[in-house]
């Protein structure tokens, strides 16, 4: 395996004129972007740009048709079967949102005026995206928000999760993969489960979509929410799927311009289907990334890119595993085969401050993350105030990893012999 990464050249912010000695190792966080894609953003802002959906002139049109074939574009990526199951939005956190105020607050609020109880249940790993919506909710109408516990590896525990389902259940929403422990839940079990009991689901996809083999119709969730920038497209544009028939329940979340078939001052009449949840102006530009975003993982071959990461992750577990002073939230022990080696992990340096870590590691163009990773509760339940986190990316290759590892270790020598000073 090479030290460096076949396609780190497709990077612009790894050239001499902006930072060639970048070691970057947040990918969990962000995904650095290809040129590729901000190059066909480039081209459409400067040449194409139009608002959608709304002029009849040609350029207008032009812009139109780049949306909707988005959709054709993110339904085959992620195993649709029609692209007006597709919603664009700001991103994972506002497709989450949409659902909770959409589909999950009129469910509990017919509930509860035929005097019925309801409940809501997440898992103890979610990120506060996918934790503060149903908090709210529980909150706002005083029903019960019940946390599925983890098993010993980090994933989420199947028996004490079912036992936790109910008639009473509105909506179990879950993460696919923890952006703290980096395991893979077993998501089409975990959606079984809650179909039996005829519980919606969501899934917050932000961590596993990035592997590129996601297909909602064989993991049978009602509902899936991700990001562009999870997968090296731009911010400020995501994706919710949803069900067909569900977004035609579903009320809109958000009221404007381009959602209406007809208004007048008293009462006005939405459009069916995604177009419905699309108000104001699309984020085009963004459409545009996000597509090309994809087409660039295709053409590198997602297959390709998964075996890279997965021989990369291994790599990283084993270097990091033979430092002295490394605790990983989880004991990879348990991880049952080497090539189900997460490629993100959460650790502690061994009597060492996590910030402190991250700012000496700045100091040599070292970029993880440091502190509790918009999950404070989880970190309560693994007993840490704090961790460092490590996520790998297509750009970077064993040198990395091993600039990582001299980085650490130079940290734990400097703080030691501080702290006999």
């Amino acid at each position: 395996m090479s030290n460096i990464s076949p396609w780190k050249k497709d990077f612009p912010i790894f050239v001499p004129q902006a930072h060639p000695y970048l070691c970057y190792l947040d990918t969990a966080a962000t995904c650095l972007t290809p040129k590729h894609v901000a190059e066909a953003m480039f081209h459409y802002q400067c040449y194409s740009h139009a608002n959608s959906h709304k002029g009849m002139y040609q350029l207008s049109t032009s812009a139109t048709e780049k949306v909707e074939q988005a959709r054709q574009k993110v339904a085959g990526f992620i195993g649709a079967q029609k692209e007006q199951s597709i919603v664009f939005n700001a991103g994972a956190t506002e497709g989450i949102n949409l659902v909770a105020y959409s589909f999950v607050e009129p469910l509990m609020i017919k509930a509860l005026s035929k005097g019925e109880c309801c409940n809501i249940v997440i898992s103890a790993a979610e990120h506060h995206a996918n934790l503060l919506p149903w908090q709210r909710l529980a909150q706002q109408y005083q029903v019960e928000l019940r946390i599925a516990p983890l098993s010993l590896d980090g994933t989420i525990d199947l028996a004490r999760l079912s036992v936790l389902l109910d008639e009473q259940t509105c909506i179990l929403a879950f993460t696919h993969c923890s952006n703290v422990i980096g395991k893979i839940n077993e998501a089409e079990k975990i959606c079984r489960l809650a179909r039996n009991k005829n519980i919606p689901t969501l899934i917050d996809g932000a961590q596993a979509v990035l592997r590129g083999d996601i297909n909602v119709q064989a993991i049978g969730c009602d509902f899936y929410v991700f990001s562009a920038h999870k997968i090296y497209g731009p911010t400020g544009c995501g994706v919710l799927y949803a069900k067909s028939h569900l977004l035609e329940q579903m009320r809109p979340y958000q009221l404007g311009g381009g959602m209406v078939n007809t208004v007048d001052f008293q009462q006005s009449e939405y459009l069916y289907g995604p177009l419905k949840f699309e108000c104001g102006s699309h984020n085009v530009a963004g459409i545009v990334g996000l597509v090309e975003a994809i087409d660039y993982m295709n053409d590198l071959s997602i297959k390709d890119i998964n075996l890279y990461i997965d021989d990369l992750a291994l790599y990283m577990h084993k270097s990091l595993g033979e430092l002295s002073f490394y605790r990983p939230v989880i004991d990879e022990k348990l991880t049952l085969k080497n090539d189900e080696m997460a490629s993100l992990v959460s650790f502690q340096c061994e009597d060492l401050q996590c910030q402190d870590v991250a700012s000496l590691l700045d100091s040599e163009n070292i970029a993880l993350r440091a502190g509790q990773h918009c999950a404070q509760p989880l970190h309560k339940v693994l007993r840490m105030k704090a961790t460092l986190r490590v996520s790998l990316g297509l750009y970077n290759g064993y040198a990395d990893i091993d600039k990582l590892i001299a980085g650490l270790i130079h940290c734990h020598q400097v703080m030691a012999m501080e702290s006999l000073a």
